[in-house]
């Protein structure tokens, strides 16, 4: 019998439920929905009910599917957790691996998992799309056979294309050679935000299989972060260009994917500055940073509570001109009414 849940997260799970909720004014879901089942010891308790069962079929309970998804995997939960082996993310991962084996995956993750495999890419409003053309406008600039291989991923494809066309002008302005893959494939983090492990392992090896004896930056964070490779924004700080003259004042917002489950909290802020600018914080930033809704897939599964995170973080930001290393986050700021840029549109 396939285990139910790893022994290390099984540890993890009776920690966190045990736990007397020291991340539970971090969790942005929390904060939405004032719901204690939507927080990471509420998770924990029904991971460990689900367990306790000894039986898949725990893991198929509408109401412990509904609590892991209501989440966006965006580790705010991490900082304040001083308990040794707890790290939310895997915990919401493993259990929604367990959902998945149980035939209780929501359907729109089904579809989503779906889609990504055929090639297409999501759109801010929901749709599926060809990301065909933006590639072409990327490879007007490439260079075929470069040793850097530029991966703009889905959420910049298809929730941002103009950000992912920023990207390949910003390496082409920095002076830097890239080249782009002759087609799209899915890393497969849409998959291991579905628990779809076999899937998630498949298409991340098929993306490092094609970039292989070559360098790869991703420019989406959490692509990046799932290929273990290098986000365009810490390419773009190491090896960009610097400006000329004053660009006028942004205040620079985290992604988790880069504060957070990366560490990559300087370099945006010092290619910035080198570009021009002059750099302010926002009330909520590294560590502390506001996530703006758009990862673990809640927008397919929860968005209501989507809305609720993109919400608190247009309320950080205010008037101000907002600069972000995330493409989907700057496209859901400025659907919010947000000023915001992602990083290569600010660097180009």
């Amino acid at each position: 019998m396939t285990e139910l849940l790893a022994a290390d997260q099984q540890m993890a799970a009776h920690k966190c439920a045990s736990c007397p909720k020291m991340c539970r004014s971090a969790c942005p879901t929390l904060a939405v929905t004032h719901n204690e089942r939507h927080q990471p010891w509420g998770h924990a308790r029904q991971i460990v009910e689900a367990v306790n069962r000894g039986d898949a079929q725990g893991f198929a309970d509408p109401e412990l599917v509904d609590s892991v998804y209501a989440c966006a995997t965006c580790s705010a939960c991490t900082p304040p957790c001083h308990v040794d082996g707890v790290e939310t993310p895997l915990l919401a991962w493993a259990a929604r691996a367990a959902v998945h084996r149980a035939g209780a995956t929501p359907s729109a993750g089904l579809e989503a998992v779906d889609m990504a495999g055929q090639g297409v890419v999501p759109t801010l409003d929901g749709r599926w799309t060809d990301p065909s053309a933006t590639l072409d406008e990327l490879r007007a600039t490439a260079t075929p056979g470069a040793d850097l291989l530029l991966f703009p991923g889905c959420g910049a494809l298809g929730r941002n294309p103009q950000a992912a066309v920023a990207g390949a002008r910003a390496l082409a302005a920095a002076g830097v050679a890239y080249d782009v893959a002759a087609e799209h494939r899915c890393c497969g983090m849409v998959a291991r935000t579905f628990g779809d492990e076999a899937a998630a392992a498949a298409m991340r090896d098929a993306v490092l299989r094609a970039a292989e004896g070559r360098t790869l930056t991703v420019q989406s964070p959490s692509c990046a972060f799932h290929l273990g490779a290098e986000p365009l924004a810490a390419t773009l700080a190491r090896r960009g260009a610097a400006g000329s003259g004053r660009r006028g004042t942004v205040a620079y917002h985290d992604p988790c994917y880069l504060a957070r489950h990366r560490s990559i909290r300087e370099e945006p802020r010092q290619a910035l500055r080198a570009a021009g600018y002059e750099v302010v914080e926002l009330p909520h930033h590294g560590d502390a940073t506001r996530c703006s809704g758009q990862g673990g897939g809640l927008p397919l599964t929860h968005p209501d509570i989507a809305a609720g995170y993109l919400r608190l973080l247009a309320e950080d930001a205010g008037a101000q001109r907002v600069v972000t290393g995330c493409p989907s986050c700057a496209a859901a700021l400025r659907g919010a009414g947000v000023d915001a840029m992602e990083l290569s549109e600010a660097l180009q």
